[in-house]
């Protein structure tokens, strides 16, 4: 079934993956039992992402092949048993510490119920019948407190793992040291044993499994998590495809001393080093800042707030969702190993770039040209770009048009709508290798409920609007839409050269015996040899990029 393995890792990544799944599941075309018309053919095969399961009660169920790590209190008001049923409290104390006295005479002590958002109480309202499209507007999503608030999706009990020794944002503990991080993985597998347990439950019942896609938050303590937990991967599966994901923004790591600025930069250079060695492709993802805000290019249709990560996540899903898209379509997909080798031809280039575009400006006077200062791709990955950097190799998906809607634009030609879409991508620079892959699919980008209501000027489809007073306008002047065309790009380029160097600028002249934190005589501690071999690391990519 050619399935992928999705391991999240991180608060934030995790902020990414609920906007990731919910469109994953407003992919499902539901054909209600009576129905005369033939449901419309899937474009995505599902089975990639997502696997057939049985509840204790013989109930089939549907939920993502996934696995999602987040710190005590991070998981919110989402109950893990939802659609499984939980196990009896007498035999969840038995099986966690084999208790010798009779647990029904025990006092018990709960934390607190996390409050459930007025969103998820919506979603609640669906289920039963009561909500109404009308309502869907009067529900708050201005008080998004974490990625559970606005999950839609259900999965397996064992996809979700909390990492009891740390609590969310607790100031006497914080999670935001790398070899907090790489101890915090021994502890949690002495504990739970959730590389064997969970971890194996997903990867033993793939049938051809095609690789793992990985979204870590890099500038804490999950990168030294994710790390570990891609070396155990890699002893069991040397040779597959991993796509990792390293997030970051700006309310990951402390930056208000030089000491907090020198440890976030160490947790990024020992993360990066590290998850680029253990993968197939390792693509940093910063989330758009304040002073990327373009009114005239990206954010022209779009309210974007740059300090919402609830904002910030679903842009970043967006293109982690194009990226893979190829190695899941059902006609014309690629295989995700001949995909990621294509783009890492060199061998050595395993750090590539994400670009998005959301949505892909269409339906005006012209098409939107796609480099220069107003193209509609956002470099995520790069930290500056330069007129004489190259391409090595790209994938570019343009999604959500039929070639067919392009005809408009070669009216008065002598080219046919294929020749203009492939004109438009053509703009784009040329990859150094033969393999470069430019696909166009009408595979709509849905927008389901739970995804920020930041629309402006655009049709229910998500095309440009030329009306004064269009229908679809809410009271606040955003648009409701259905789905919008989107527009990526996963490269390997010249430009992630800035990156690595301003990285080993920040990092060279870090002594790291003045940063006590990543004390090397402790489970998971960073010795000096460690650090100084990572700086190398950086040096030496960084000349493979700057040829």
């Amino acid at each position: 079934m050619h399935e992928i393995v999705t391991l999240q890792f991180g608060h934030f990544s995790n902020f990414v993956g609920a906007h990731f799944w919910n469109t994953q599941e407003a992919h499902f075309n539901y054909q209600q039992q009576g129905d005369e018309e033939e449901a419309a053919p899937e474009l995505v095969n599902h089975d990639c992402l997502y696997r057939i399961g049985m509840t204790n009660k013989g109930v089939e169920t549907y939920t993502p092949r996934a696995l999602i790590y987040d710190l005590k209190g991070g998981f919110g008001s989402i109950n893990k048993y939802k659609l499984y049923e939980a196990p009896p409290a007498q035999d969840h104390y038995q099986q966690q510490y084999d208790l010798s006295w009779d647990p029904s005479k025990m006092e018990t002590f709960q934390e607190e119920e996390y409050s459930k958002s007025a969103y998820q109480k919506y979603l609640e309202d669906e289920e039963l019948g009561l909500a109404t499209e009308e309502g869907e507007d009067s529900v708050e999503l201005n008080e998004i407190r974490t990625w559970s608030d606005y999950n839609r999706v259900y999965f397996h009990p064992k996809s979700m793992v909390t990492l009891t020794g740390y609590q969310m944002e607790s100031e006497f503990m914080p999670f935001d040291v790398f070899s907090y991080g790489r101890a915090a993985f021994i502890e949690t597998e002495k504990e739970k044993e959730t590389y064997d347990e969970n971890f194996r439950l997903f990867t033993e019942e793939c049938d051809q499994l095609q690789g793992f896609q990985v979204m870590a938050d890099v500038l804490d303590g999950w990168g030294g998590y994710a790390v570990s937990y891609l070396e155990q991967l890699r002893e069991d599966y040397p040779k597959a495809t991993v796509v990792t994901y390293g997030m970051s923004d700006d309310k990951m790591g402390k930056n208000s001393t030089m000491r907090e600025r020198q440890t976030t930069a160490v947790n990024e250079t020992l993360a990066m080093t590290n998850l680029s060695r253990l993968s197939s492709l390792y693509v940093p993802v910063r989330a758009p800042t304040r002073t990327m805000l373009s009114p005239q290019g990206w954010t022209k249709n779009i309210r974007f707030d740059p300090s919402n990560r609830y904002h910030t996540s679903a842009f970043i899903s967006t293109g982690i969702d194009n990226a893979l898209l190829p190695c899941r379509l059902r006609r014309g997909g690629v295989f995700m190993a001949d995909m990621i080798g294509a783009l890492n031809w060199r061998n050595v280039t395993t750090i590539g770039t994400l670009s998005t575009g959301l949505p892909f400006p269409f339906g005006g006077n012209k098409l939107p040209d796609l480099t220069g200062k107003l193209s509609p791709l956002l470099d995520l990955s790069s930290r500056n770009a330069d007129e004489d950097d190259q391409v090595y190799s790209q994938s570019v998906v343009l999604r959500g048009l039929d070639t067919n809607q392009f005809a408009k634009y070669a009216a008065g030609t002598q080219k046919t709508p294929r020749e203009v879409v492939d004109e438009m991508l053509d703009a784009l620079p040329i990859g150094k290798s033969l393999g470069d892959s430019k696909i166009h699919t009408p595979l709509k980008y849905p927008i389901p409920t739970s995804f920020p209501r930041f629309f402006q000027g655009l049709t229910t489809e998500g095309y440009q609007n030329t009306e004064r007073s269009p229908p679809n306008n809410r009271e606040n002047g955003t648009s409701r839409v259905n789905s919008v065309p989107t527009i990526s790009r996963l490269a390997v380029s010249t430009t992630t050269r800035w990156h690595l160097q301003s990285l080993s600028d920040s990092v060279r002249k870090i002594n790291l015996r003045l940063l006590p934190q990543f004390d090397s005589d402790v489970a998971g501690g960073v010795n000096t040899e460690e650090f100084d071999e990572a700086k190398e690391t950086l040096l030496d990519l960084y000349d493979i990029y700057n040829e």
